[in-house]
């Protein structure tokens, strides 16, 4: 047998795995066990959330990330390490394109994902790809003489796409971050010193079986394109709870629903989920609540995005925080960035001013100034919370977390 060459047996044992996978209550964290092995080191959230990106190439209205980080943070890697185990058909890699590329390409990338590295130039114009999410489909029309005649052609690209995309640049044009879940590399001192201690320690591998198996995983819900996934009643108080602060919400919660779409199909194989009778399927609230852990900071701290210069300093204020169990005063903001004291304080006052961090002590005089990264509202509600508060959904609702994997349940209060 050739090399690379798969008999029908095999192919068999393959596909069982995959099911058995998809049937598993621990699906994502065997995903994270499976990315972990290929390479990855932390950025679980990270990884979870492009993975159900690349799964949403199956929906009418799939979903768009951006991977954001400074050069040489990790974008391509980790976006590599999950697009490895997805199917090798189901991704095209754009390095250069021209605007007129994308109109010739017909379906080629419809229910695909569109992968390019670093917006830049060279990968031309986002606007086609923003067209494609938007609209499903690019259009244009040439005029040419053919034969002595005037010909007009029309030249239609196909979508739904995922478009995926890195950049070193933390904030995009708006219409681009609207369509798109902006996710960013963990840059902590900590996560250095964990990849650095992971590169030399001699661990599992991910083998090709194993790569095949998740490929398999991929073709099976590939076939769930068309699959309709509808929404009951109880979802609509979502909306009612949601965060609406912010006019970009409009175009961040579909995207959530999309997710929880997706967070659905995949939980559809599990031994105690039975479509409708028109082969629908419902969301769950444990779909939901799966969806709500992996996605509403990622969604929170999106729209912080117009308060860059104050996230900066927040995220410096998080990082001591985590690591020294104490709040923040201004020698921790000159020590780490190596600035004078004025400057530090002038950081930490722009900060402050934008919500961003808040005093840990209370004004006096002479007093020394402490600070804590102020707390966010919540995109989505809270799980656990809204369960307690909804009627029909039985006494309690229980899942595996999507990233601890322990058990997690949710019970009405008596």
């Amino acid at each position: 047998m050739g090399k690379g060459k798969v008999t029908q047996a095999e192919r068999c044992r393959v596909e069982k795995k995959a099911l058995k996978l998809l049937r598993s209550d621990c699906f994502f964290n065997e995903f994270l066990r499976a990315v972990k092995k290929a390479g990855l080191v932390g950025e679980e959230q990270n990884a979870l959330v492009l993975l159900i990106v690349v799964v949403s190439r199956i929906l009418a209205r799939p979903l768009n990330a951006f991977v954001k980080g400074r050069s040489s943070g990790g974008k391509n890697w980790l976006l590599t390490r999950v697009l490895n185990l997805t199917l090798k058909s189901a991704v095209a890699e754009i390095t250069s394109a021209s605007d007129r590329a994308w109109n010739y390409s017909g379906s080629d990338f419809r229910h695909k994902v569109v992968y390019i590295q670093e917006q830049n130039e060279a990968a031309g114009t986002i606007d086609p790809i923003r067209l494609l999410i938007s609209e499903g489909k690019l259009i244009r029309i040439v005029t040419r003489f053919e034969g002595g005649k005037r010909v007009t052609k029309k030249y239609v690209a196909r979508g739904p796409v995922a478009a995926i995309s890195t950049s070193t640049k933390n904030r995009l044009k708006i219409d681009d971050e609207n369509r798109h879940v902006s996710i960013w590399i963990d840059e902590s001192p900590e996560q250095t010193r964990r990849i650095a201690e992971a590169y030399t320690q001699a661990g599992e591998t991910l083998s090709r079986k194993e790569r095949r198996v998740w490929h398999t995983v991929h073709s099976i819900l590939e076939k769930k394109i068309g699959t309709k996934v509808i929404f009951p009643t109880w979802f609509s108080e979502i909306a009612k709870r949601l965060f609406v602060d912010d006019l970009r919400v409009r175009r961040y919660y579909p995207a959530f629903v999309e997710a929880c779409r997706t967070v659905c199909l995949i939980r559809s194989f599990l031994p105690d989920r039975k479509s409708s009778n028109h082969g629908q399927l419902a969301v769950k609230f444990a779909d939901f609540a799966i969806t709500a852990l992996i996605f509403d900071s990622v969604f929170v701290e999106s729209l912080h995005l117009d308060k860059a210069a104050g996230e900066t300093t927040r995220r410096l204020v998080e990082e001591i925080v985590a690591r020294d169990s104490r709040p923040v005063d201004v020698r921790d903001i000159m020590s780490a960035l190596k600035i004078s004291k004025d400057q530090a304080y002038a950081k930490l006052r722009y900060a402050t001013r934008a919500g961003v961090i808040q005093r840990a002590n209370k004004p006096a005089k002479s007093n020394h100034k402490l600070f804590l990264p102020a707390p966010r509202p919540r995109f989505i509600p809270d799980p656990e919370k809204l369960f307690r508060k909804l009627n029909g959904l039985g006494d309690k609702v229980r899942f595996v977390h999507p990233m601890t994997g322990e058990s997690v349940t949710y019970r009405r209060k008596k």
